[in-house]
């Protein structure tokens, strides 16, 4: 059989097969999977982002992951997720569009990312002990030294960062990371630069970045209260436990924000680095606002040009981007 199967369904008429090769046919996919591997789906579904996507988010990728589950029961006749191997994931991750045109890699690395959200909660709940995408490599999403990351890779990061039950360090200071604070600036903030009530972190600014307000998104306000709650005194450093927040302080940032990235499966992404969550946070202020300037202020960057590299903004080739 040629798994090689078409993920797209037209909504008002049934999805014809392309061929390949010597005229064989390629498989469509329906609308209704399997009913073992579509339970399990239905049952995962609530744990998949722990509600941190947004709902255009969430339906893309709930919609993904429908088409995964019928993809491996006619494809290759898999009702449960604990059958799903690497060798299936990679087939949907690479299986053509309702087109026949082969996937963009945008299209890739959002199958890839769906997958990884559903066999954590699977793990989570017992019903696999591994995934099947860990050693999945995808061409990079960019040419770029540092990119920002995506919206789905950050969902990712949030339902990966709270792995430990010992303590909410490396989850609140991921949720810094997202108000934009640099891996060099992290250890300098305290329970005393957090304000509950607004969700604002006073972010002290570095050699490179000056000294500004940054926000919490609501998923990151609830890890750095849970974090406070573990503090001693407020006046306590919020994410970094040694002596000196400078050359080390800044190595146990990083390294705080590379855990993270490492068990999202993104730390051998040429173009991701620990600055990749502050870009994507930059870039949030970007499409929300069309300013650049206030991207720039908010990643503390005093130069245009500069915070436009951070976004990964072209504005020769998008002169004026458009507020969401």
């Amino acid at each position: 059989m040629d798994h090689r199967t078409s993920l797209a369904v037209s909504e008002s008429r049934p999805a014809q097969a392309p061929t390949s090769g010597a005229g064989q046919m390629q498989q469509p996919i329906e609308d209704t999977p399997s009913d073992g591997l579509a339970q399990q789906l239905q049952r995962l579904r609530p744990s998949l982002t722990d509600g941190s996507a947004s709902s255009m988010q969430w339906q893309r990728t709930s919609g993904i992951l429908d088409r995964f589950v019928g993809f491996a029961d006619r494809a290759f006749d898999v009702d449960d997720v604990a059958n799903v191997d690497a060798n299936i994931a990679r087939a949907f991750v690479r299986a053509p569009l309702g087109s026949g045109e082969a996937p963009s890699t945008s299209t890739m690395h959002w199958r890839r990312t769906a997958l990884r959200l559903l066999f954590r909660a699977a793990r989570r709940h017992g019903l696999v002990d591994g995934d099947p995408t860990l050693d999945l490599d995808l061409p990079p999403r960019s040419s770029l030294g540092t990119r920002p990351l995506t919206d789905d890779e950050i969902t990712l990061c949030r339902s990966v960062a709270r792995w430990s039950l010992a303590g909410s360090r490396r989850a609140a200071g991921w949720a810094l990371a997202e108000a934009t604070c640099r891996s060099s600036e992290l250890p300098n903030i305290t329970g005393d630069d957090i304000d509950l009530d607004s969700g604002r972190v006073w972010i002290h600014g570095g050699k490179a970045t000056e000294p500004r307000l940054g926000q919490l998104s609501a998923w990151g306000l609830v890890q750095v209260r849970a974090r406070l709650a573990e503090l001693e005194a407020p006046s306590l450093p919020l994410v970094y436990t040694g002596r000196s927040p400078g050359g080390a302080g800044q190595v146990s940032g990083a390294s705080a924000l590379v855990d993270v990235l490492t068990r999202a499966g993104l730390h051998e992404e040429p173009d991701v680095r620990p600055g990749s969550v502050a870009a994507w946070a930059g870039r949030q202020v970007l499409e929300e606002t069309g300013r650049i300037d206030c991207a720039a202020r908010a990643l503390g960057v005093r130069s245009l040009d500069r915070a436009a590299a951070i976004v990964a903004w072209d504005w020769q080739a998008d002169p004026e981007p458009a507020a969401s």
